[in-house]
């Protein structure tokens, strides 16, 4: 019985569980349980033995007046037993057992805390469990509470990476690749480009009057056009062209085995129609390609950049080529 529902144990964790209850002679008596005690209820999550389909639900906000053992357990940390003639969510699963012992897997924390990892469950076919088979079980309870500890401590570090990794890769207001992600990308695929003799598409998408709308209605206004303007990127190109943030108003599409001029052009018309109150963003777009434009990436970027400004300076909402 887990008490964090987003722990996964991965199979070296079960296999240590597995072996020390063969070691301690419980392989042929104990069913181990895995449930998930989650903050507000306590429901199934998923089973190593019987399938359980009746189990009781314990809202924190009181204390139920007849609580199952399991649920004894968690709440008054200590040991529970529970009997055939005895109300129990485990008894009833398990039809071959007699009685069912219940025993909380705490850690003790160095501040002289303690947390419940979760719940050792034993279904036993006697109806008794010697002393030497209940230290057995104690200890597995102790094992058990480690492990789960330890992959909850484990699964907290990979989310903490992943998401400083997505933090130094993305633009945190739009979510698209960002700079640093750009120039490496960019670097690759022309690298790729050279290779296979093929072209490379940059286009860079900026987006007309963002200042304007500043000062109209505020930040945030601005900031919506934005991610509206990225969302729309996202959506229209390929699968394999890449859609990154580039400054504050300007966005870079990088397209593979493309001039990057018909992707522009649909990009640019999927932008015009976001809106249909008449508030659609407007796009001045700059293309450049490889290798007649440039061979590195600021050469590149610098040719997309010109075409860009040649675009506003033609009034704005075209798409231009160097």
């Amino acid at each position: 019985v887990l008490r964090d529902p987003t722990v996964e144990l991965n199979d070296v964790d079960l296999m240590s569980i597995s072996m020390s209850m063969v070691s301690g002679g419980l392989d042929t008596m104990v069913n181990t349980l895995a449930w998930t005690i989650g903050m507000l209820a306590l429901r199934p999550a998923a089973t190593h033995g019987p399938e359980l389909r009746d189990l009781p639900v314990f809202d924190g906000s009181e204390r139920p007046e007849h609580p199952d053992p399991l649920v004894l357990a968690v709440l008054d940390r200590r040991e529970t037993l529970a009997r055939r003639d005895e109300p129990s969510a485990i008894l009833d699963a398990v039809v071959a057992a007699h009685i069912a012992v219940h025993i909380p897997m705490i850690v003790e924390r160095e501040d002289g805390t303690s947390d419940v990892e979760g719940v050792l469950v034993a279904a036993v076919p006697s109806d008794r469990l010697d002393p030497p088979e209940l230290d057995a079980l104690r200890a597995l309870a102790v094992l058990g509470a480690l492990v789960t500890a330890h992959a909850r401590l484990e699964t907290a570090l990979e989310e903490r990476s992943d998401w400083l990794d997505r933090l130094a890769h993305t633009d945190a207001l739009t979510g698209l690749a960002n700079r640093r992600t750009l120039d490496r990308v960019l670097e690759l695929e022309i690298a790729r480009a050279a290779r296979q003799a093929t072209t490379l598409g940059v286009a860079i998408f900026g987006v007309d009057g963002l200042e304007q709308v500043t000062e109209r209605d505020g930040a945030h206004a601005a900031d919506d056009v934005l991610r509206r303007v990225a969302a729309s990127l996202a959506d229209t190109v390929r699968l394999v062209d890449t859609v990154a943030r580039y400054g504050r108003s300007e966005f870079v599409v990088v397209a593979p085995g493309s001039t990057g001029l018909a992707m522009a052009q649909r990009a640019a018309g999927a932008i015009a129609r976001i809106g249909a109150d008449g508030t659609s963003p407007a796009v001045s777009v700059g293309v450049a390609v490889y290798p007649a434009d440039g061979s590195a990436p600021g050469e590149m970027l610098g040719s997309a950049e010109r075409a860009l400004a040649d675009a506003r300076q033609r009034g704005g909402a075209i798409v231009a080529a160097t």
